[in-house]
Parts: C-alpha cells; sequence; structure tokens
C-alpha cells in the first residue's frame, strides 16, 4: 500500500472538501494517508517512507510547496508531486492534464506515470527566484495588483472569479501602454515597446490565458511571448471571446528559448501569482533548469 502525505489547503477555491473527507476518501482508494494543513507552520516535515505528495489546493498552494522541495538538501529524499485541483485557475494541473474531477484524479494515482517538470530560474533578484508557471512584464502584474485591490468575497464561485479579472483584463488592454524592454533570446535581440513580455513555462496564466499552447513542461524551452502596440487588437480580442465562452487561440509572436536577458524600462513584473516590485533598470536574466521537479 502506498504511503501519501497530504498537504491541503482548506481555503483554496470553492470546493467545500474537509481535511477528513480528503482523507477518508483517498484512504478508500487504497492508500495510506498522512495529513498537514500547509497553513500550520510544521506542514513541510516529510517522512522518508513517503512515496509520493499530494497537493490538495490551487496554483499558489503548488507553488509553496515547491519552494520548500527546492530548498532541501541535495542528499534529501526527492518526492514526486500528485495535484488535487481546489483552486480558481489550476493552470497546472491543466497543462499537465489531470482530471479536475476529485474522484477520477485519486484514482488515476493507482497506475501513475511521472512527468519530469522544467523549472524556471531568475538572476538578478534577492527573493522569489524561481518560476513554474510564468516570469514577466508589462498587462498581466498590472491585472494582478487590480484584483488583489479588488473587493471580491472568498464564497464568490470560481467562474464569477475569473469572469471579473477578464472583464478587468480587457480593459487594461485596451488602456495600457507601451514600455522599452531590451530581450536577449539565447543572443537573439527582440528589443522593443512591448505591453507585455511573458516568459512561460506552462500553457496558461492567470484567468486561464493560453498564451503558450505550444510549451512542454519537460522540453527544457520557454516559449517567450511578445505583445507589441499591433497585437493590441488581437490580444483584447481573444480577451473578448473567452469572456462570451470562446476559445480562439491568438495569433501573437511566440520565440522558444532557454536563456533570457531582460531590462524593462518599469519597476512592476510578477513571478507567477505575484506582483514583484523592481529597481529601476534592473538586468535579469532568466535560465531554464531542466526536469527539476516530478510531478504524477
Amino acid at each position: 500500500m502506498a504511503l501519501v502525505k497530504l498537504l491541503h489547503n482548506h481555503k483554496a477555491g470553492d470546493k467545500e472538501l474537509s481535511h477528513d473527507d480528503l482523507i477518508s476518501f483517498i484512504e478508500s482508494k487504497g492508500f495510506s494517508c498522512e495529513y498537514s494543513s500547509v497553513k500550520t507552520p510544521e506542514w513541510h516535515k516529510i517522512s522518508n517512507d513517503v512515496d509520493f505528495l499530494i497537493i490538495a489546493g490551487g496554483d499558489g498552494t503548488v507553488r509553496r510547496v515547491v519552494e520548500k522541495l527546492l530548498d532541501r538538501k541535495l542528499i534529501e529524499k526527492k518526492f514526486p508531486m500528485a495535484i488535487l485541483p481546489l483552486g480558481t485557475a489550476n493552470n497546472l494541473a491543466k497543462t499537465l492534464g489531470l482530471d479536475i474531477d476529485t474522484d477520477r484524479a485519486v484514482e488515476s494515482w493507482l497506475n501513475f506515470k511521472k512527468r519530469p517538470f522544467d523549472v524556471g530560474k531568475i538572476y538578478g533578484l534577492k527573493k522569489n527566484n524561481f518560476f513554474l508557471e510564468s516570469f514577466g512584464f508589462g498587462i498581466f502584474p498590472y491585472l494582478i495588483k487590480k484584483m488583489l485591490s479588488s473587493d471580491i468575497k472568498e464564497s464568490t464561485s470560481t467562474d464569477e472569479k475569473i469572469n471579473t479579472a477578464l472583464k478587468e483584463l480587457f480593459k487594461i488592454v485596451q488602456e495600457y501602454q507601451t514600455t522599452y524592454c531590451k530581450v536577449l533570446i539565447d543572443g537573439a535581440d527582440h528589443s522593443g515597446n512591448y505591453l507585455m513580455v511573458e516568459i512561460m513555462n506552462i500553457h496558461s496564466i492567470g484567468p486561464n490565458l493560453n498564451l503558450g499552447p505550444d510549451v512542454w513542461v519537460d522540453d527544457g524551452e520557454f516559449d517567450v511571448v511578445l505583445v507589441a502596440e499591433n497585437d493590441r487588437d488581437e490580444l483584447a480580442k481573444y480577451v473578448s471571446n473567452k469572456l462570451n465562452g470562446i476559445e480562439i487561440r491568438p495569433h501573437l509572436k511566440v520565440i522558444k528559448g532557454q536563456n533570457i536577458r531582460l531590462n524593462w524600462q518599469g519597476t512592476d513584473c510578477h513571478i507567477d501569482d505575484q506582483p514583484i516590485t523592481l529597481k529601476e533598470n534592473s538586468e535579469l536574466k532568466v535560465e531554464i533548469q531542466k526536469n527539476l521537479l516530478e510531478f504524477l
């Protein structure tokens, strides 16, 4: 019988599953289950007998667990991770092709395959120097700040939260001013004035914006999305379609790369779903760390 460690964020998303319900359900499928809430101080203490970790939460919870795993010593055991998607957007789970249905997701772990997963490494920052989803400048960090300052209630449904974010994004896309960014991708110069520069490690970010549909999480490359002034209408149309329940891939400039150098002539950026304020004229370097993690 496989021993699993359940790491649970009970505040994620709008699914009302207690920790007792989750433990009972997982054990009913043939697993032995240990439990920790990620809201407690000692949650990251994991027995070496554990076969894999189960992260019950959203993308932010996955990042929190990964941050602790990356801090572990090289000689310590590396744990594969399973995601039980309970968040709002669940971009990581969707990129990995995981089932959102709890029953089917847990049953899939009985005959699981491990999938290597690349991690983005950022040089030039003191903190938060890795990313799982994306790292970038322009429109998206502005949207994150807007949403963090909004008065959305915790009781608001997942669909309503995403719809609210898309409405706010549509306004931002029409009003946001371009900013110059020095961009070198594997030595090639792609500098220019942009509404958005996104280094994508997974397919989608934020309110399920599918900006990197050709990304493979284990191919050792990023998709760098460059959105210039002449792409404004295309991005606005994409967001408008999503608000109407239509998913049509936007035609944006996307360049594959492993080593990226950046200097955004502004101070706002984001790492995954967290906004970051840079020092002016910050020179940053981003590299791919191939197959650093394993997910089920």
